[in-house]
């Protein structure tokens, strides 16, 4: 009985300290190395198979200019798988072995410890075309161009190869077994330090971006115009040689011919003073070149404005001065109420809102005898009851006058009985809108002071 309690006892104990002592010259149980199963194995037999199946051929080492391939086997490589598992091995305990057993499978990568001739890399290295651009680099450059945004900095700034930073990176990438480094991203590369010269170019670089980029808007009635750096990079002032032109202070200056220019074309653009766009009443799109309604640009005040502004930028929104102001409501054009008179036809209409709300038959200057109303964007400057209107050779009581442009208004004409046609060409008036009295009494209540009035054929 005493036996058997005793063999209970100490064969488990024989069991586990015999496949301790087992477990202390090969792998212990599932244990599983780089795809290789190592149970019971020793070193120097799975290291054989390792390196059966390793195989490392080569590094891609990308360059800016390329991608370089170095062939491993011409760095008289050496793998030594046997130390790398006996390290390995070191960290493994016999003792619990059966910890293993319990764990399952160990899947474990290792790589051999490589030896390589660092000589034959520091070949190699004087080899590529990288190292070999070094030798032919030109000098560094900085321009200042002049772009479709502007000016801009031009940099030619070769990238030089550190060979030590290179070989240093590159051995840490081969000890390790990899396949591609960049040697860019790795810091491998520097640029000379810039030359007096070219810091020069980049301050002053500094200063024509400061001012081409400053915000500024031209806030024209119901239009906005953004000033664009391509813009504003033409005021700056340069010789004919190309340079750019200095003060005493070493400030910018700038070139008033070409701010002259810019002002000019933005009157171009948005004036409607004598040169006023208009759609008439059936569709027809015409310019009036005569009137007294529109916005003028005052171009000099507007050009002494933008010289001062470059020196001291400020506000980022500006609002032209204007030598001619006339307008209704918030545009310097025709919006959706006014009076259009269509001499054609002898008509006469007012638009509210986009609608036609009034129309009347009127007779205006006879052409025969040269007095005919001449086309006209002009405006109702103000408005008066029961006055007397004369001239060289007639004079004449008037219920309603509104006088538009100069001597021209708009009037009734009692002393007519007809309207309409073609009276205006043998029996017009002197000039004005001769309306109806009871038409006229109807508009004159219409009618507000400032009011456009688009006279035209």
């Amino acid at each position: 009985m005493s036996l058997i309690l005793m063999t209970v006892i100490v064969m488990p104990g024989l069991i586990y300290l015999g496949l301790a002592i087992y477990y202390q010259d090969s792998f212990m149980y599932g244990t599983w190395i780089n795809g290789i199963y190592c149970t019971g194995k020793t070193v120097p037999e799975v290291a054989e198979e390792l390196m059966e199946k390793f195989t490392y051929d080569v590094v891609y080492v990308v360059t800016p200019q390329n991608v370089e391939i170095l062939e491993i086997d011409n760095l008289e490589v050496q793998y030594d798988f046997e130390s790398a598992l006996e390290e390995y091995r070191r960290r493994e305990n016999p003792l619990v072995w059966y910890g293993h057993i319990l764990t399952g499978h160990q899947n474990e990568t290792i790589l051999p410890k490589i030896t390589f001739n660092q000589e034959l890399l520091e070949e190699w290295i004087y080899s590529t075309n990288s190292y070999k651009s070094n030798l032919k680099m030109e000098e560094d450059s900085l321009q200042i161009v002049l772009g479709e945004n502007g000016y801009e900095i031009l940099e030619q700034k070769e990238k030089i190869l550190n060979v030590s930073m290179a070989l240093e990176k590159l051995s840490e990438v081969i000890l390790n077994a990899g396949t591609e480094i960049d040697l860019e991203e790795q810091e491998c590369y520097f640029s000379r330090e810039e030359t007096l010269e070219m810091q020069q170019t980049r301050q002053l670089f500094e200063k024509i971006d400061g001012i081409q980029n400053v915000s500024l808007t031209y806030k024209l009635k119901d239009s906005e115009k953004k000033v664009m750096p391509s813009e504003i990079a033409l005021w700056i002032a340069k010789k004919q040689d190309g340079s750019f032109i200095l003060d005493k202070n070493g400030e910018l200056v700038f070139d008033k011919t070409a701010i002259t220019d810019f002002i000019e074309n933005l009157a171009n653009q948005y004036d409607t003073w004598l040169n006023f766009p208009f759609t008439t009443h059936d569709g027809r799109e015409i310019v009036l070149k005569k009137g007294n309604y529109g916005t003028k640009i005052h171009q000099k005040k507007e050009v002494d404005y933008l010289l001062n502004y470059l020196k001291n930028p400020g506000e980022e929104v500006r609002e032209p001065v204007y030598a001619k102001d006339v307008t209704y409501g918030d545009t310097n054009r025709i919006d959706t109420t006014y009076v259009e008179v269509d001499m054609t036809i002898q008509k006469m209409m007012f638009f509210k809102d986009g609608e036609i709300v009034f129309e009347t038959e009127v007779v205006t200057g006879c052409t025969s005898q040269g007095m005919g109303t001449p086309e006209l964007v002009c405006h109702v400057y103000s408005k008066n009851r029961n006055r007397i209107l004369q001239g060289a050779n007639y004079r004449s009581f008037v219920n309603y006058w509104v006088p538009v442009y100069g001597g021209i208004g708009i009037h009734d004409a009692t002393w007519r009985n007809k309207f309409g046609g073609e009276l205006y060409k043998k029996s017009g008036s002197h000039g004005c809108i001769n309306t109806p009295l009871e038409k006229m009494g109807e508009l004159y209540d219409m009618l507000e002071v400032g009011m456009p009035v688009v006279i035209h054929y």
